[in-house]
């Protein structure tokens, strides 16, 4: 866990706590929401009634990050209060980092601003799926990712244990204190990196400890199999026995969205590695 990671976590909680102290016992019911971060946008177009959805960040409209088709009516923002303000949203959405001027000015002109931090683990994600009900209200589709994620959550560990270690960009790799390795541990795997202390992995490195799983985790471009095979043919042998995962996209950009699916599919891929064995 890094050196900022209990600064991180008590802002992380002050966040929380101001989120839940604005809000009423049972959560209004809102027609014109508008979202600054670009997770939030997801969660909105996943989650609530398009015609509840005013305005979502440009982001959301980019390819690289376009996952679902934004209706017609909603507005476009760059995260500048001046573009939200006609608009006249009943609930503005924000994120823990980014657009804090705009969310600033928008509450000081009386909008009602929410900020909903960032999760950098299982139990901040279930708090932070908490937190979007107490503000967007029973959803059916939100309270369906909470149900999932708690039945996974209480599964008991498993006793056949696979190993696994995590590739990322620039050779990065995810240790013990990151979402991403609570998510091995708890589907089965241990992971190998964190057992080591590595921040960072070679393929050489990946390729000594032999792990049972290979995951990868990043963009099409840092991660195509067959980039990879040709780099290190040892690898081949990893891809023909199905002995890899690629992590999604969205569970680094909104891993609300991500997290029970991700989870089952890793607990999927133990349950595999282990009969194959």
């Amino acid at each position: 866990m890094s050196a900022h990671a209990p600064r991180r976590n008590f802002f992380w909680r002050q966040l929380l706590l101001g989120a839940v102290l604005i809000l009423t016992a049972k959560a209004q019911a809102y027609e014109r929401i508008a979202s600054l971060n670009l997770c939030l946008d997801q969660v909105l177009l996943n989650w609530a009634e398009p015609a509840d959805i005013a305005s979502l960040t440009w982001l959301s409209a980019a390819e690289q990050y376009r996952s679902l088709p934004i209706p017609e009516h909603v507005q476009l923002n760059r995260a500048r209060a001046e573009e939200l303000l006609p608009l006249k949203p009943d609930l503005v959405l924000a994120g823990q980092y980014g657009a804090q001027r705009a969310a600033e000015r928008l509450q000081a002109l009386g909008v009602n601003v929410v900020t909903i931090p960032d999760a950098y683990s299982l139990e901040q994600l279930q708090q932070q799926l908490d937190a979007f009900e107490a503000v967007l209200g029973p959803l059916p589709p939100l309270q369906k990712q909470k149900r999932a994620l708690t039945q996974l959550l209480d599964q008991p560990t498993a006793k056949q244990r696979a190993s696994a270690v995590i590739l990322s960009a620039n050779n990065i790799t995810y240790g013990s204190g990151m979402l991403e390795h609570q998510l091995l541990q708890r589907a089965g795997f241990d992971n190998l990196a964190s057992s080591q202390g590595l921040a960072r992995i070679s393929l050489e490195e990946v390729i000594a400890l032999q792990p049972d799983l290979l995951v990868f985790y990043g963009s099409e471009q840092h991660f195509a199999l067959a980039y990879l095979a040709a780099r290190h043919p040892v690898l081949q042998r990893y891809i023909d026995s199905g002995r890899t995962y690629t992590l999604p996209k969205q569970l680094s950009l909104c891993p609300a969205l991500a997290v029970v699916d991700t989870l089952q599919q890793l607990m999927d891929k133990r349950e595999a590695l282990v009969k194959a064995q």
